[in-house]
C-alpha cells in the first residue's frame, strides 16, 4: 500500500523463465497444480500459495539471506527452478509475500460502520499482519507491491474517504499520510521485534532504569513525567487517533457536518 506508486502490475499470472523453459510446463490457471518437467515436481503438488508459504517460513526462521531459489526448492522437495514458474526473481517473490500480507489485513476488516471505524480497523489489521512476520515486514513495508491486494486496500481507503464527503484530491492526500504512517510504524515495530530478546529487554527497561531515575535538578520535566514513563507503552493508537482527528476536522470543513 505504499503511496509512491499506484500502478498495479501483472504479478498474478504464472511466469516462466526462459532459462528453465525445457524443464517446466505452465499451468493454464493461476495457482492451479499442474504437471511440471521433473519427476520431483510431479510428485510434489506445487502451487503459488505453497511456494509463498514455504518462502515465508524460511524468512521467519532464518532471515531473507537464507531465501534462495535453491533453498526454496529443497524445502519444497522440488527442483530449484520450480519457483520460476510463478516468480521471475527473489524480489518478485518478496513483493508477492508483501501483497499477501496486505490481503490478510483486508480480509480481517468488518464491513460497515463509520469512516473513522473503517480507517482505524485498516490501520490495525495492516500493522498486525506485518508485525506477525517481523523479518518479512522489514523488507516489504517500504515497498510498493503493485499487486491485487495493495490495489484492493487503496480502493477501499479512497472509497471510504470520498464516501465521508472529501474530494478525491483530499482523499489521496490522506491515504498517503495514513498509509505511510502505518507502514513506517509497522516497519520500525518489526525491526524492533527482529532484535535479539536481550536487546529488546534492555531497551524497554531503559524507561525505568534510566529516565525515571534522572534527578529533578538536572531534568525537571522528565522527573515530573515519571509516573507516565512505562516500559510497555505503545503510541500507535494515539498516533492514529491524532491523524484521524485531523481528518475529521477536514471533513467538517468540507461538508459542514460533524462525525
Amino acid at each position: 500500500m505504499r503511496s509512491r506508486r499506484d500502478q498495479v502490475g501483472p504479478t498474478a499470472r504464472p511466469l516462466q523463465s526462459p532459462a528453465v523453459s525445457t524443464l517446466l510446463t505452465l499451468s493454464p490457471g493461476l495457482g492451479q497444480d499442474a504437471p511440471v518437467g521433473t519427476q520431483t515436481e510431479q510428485l510434489t503438488a506445487l502451487s503459488r500459495e505453497r511456494i509463498l508459504d514455504v518462502a515465508e517460513a524460511i524468512i521467519d526462521s532464518d532471515g531473507d539471506t537464507a531465501l534462495t531459489f535453491r533453498r526454496l526448492g529443497t524445502d519444497l522437495g522440488a527442483d530449484p527452478t520450480a519457483a520460476y514458474r510463478y516468480f521471475r526473481s527473489k524480489d518478485d517473490l518478496l513483493l508477492a509475500l508483501g501483497d499477501r500480507l496486505i490481503g490478510q489485513a483486508m480480509d480481517r476488516l468488518t464491513p460497515g460502520g463509520s469512516w473513522r471505524g473503517q480507517l482505524t480497523q485498516m490501520a490495525h489489521t495492516l500493522r498486525d499482519a506485518l508485525v506477525s512476520h517481523p523479518r518479512l515486514a522489514v523488507l516489504v513495508s517500504v515497498r510498493t507491491t503493485q499487486g491485487e491486494q495493495e490495489a484492493r486496500g487503496i480502493e477501499h481507503l479512497l472509497a471510504t474517504l470520498t464516501g465521508a464527503g472529501l474530494s478525491i484530491e483530499q482523499a489521496v492526500a490522506i491515504w498517503r499520510a495514513l498509509a505511510d504512517t502505518v507502514l513506517a510504524w509497522s516497519g520500525f515495530s518489526a525491526a524492533y521485534l527482529a532484535l535479539p530478546e536481550d536487546v529488546r529487554t534492555r531497551d524497554a527497561q531503559a524507561w525505568t532504569t534510566t529516565y525515571k531515575r534522572l534527578p529533578a535538578d538536572t531534568h525537571p520535566t522528565i522527573h515530573a513525567a515519571r509516573p507516565f514513563l512505562t516500559e510497555d507503552y505503545d503510541a500507535f493508537d494515539f498516533a492514529i487517533e491524532l491523524l484521524l482527528d485531523g481528518v475529521a476536522t477536514r471533513i467538517t470543513k468540507t461538508t459542514g457536518e460533524n462525525e
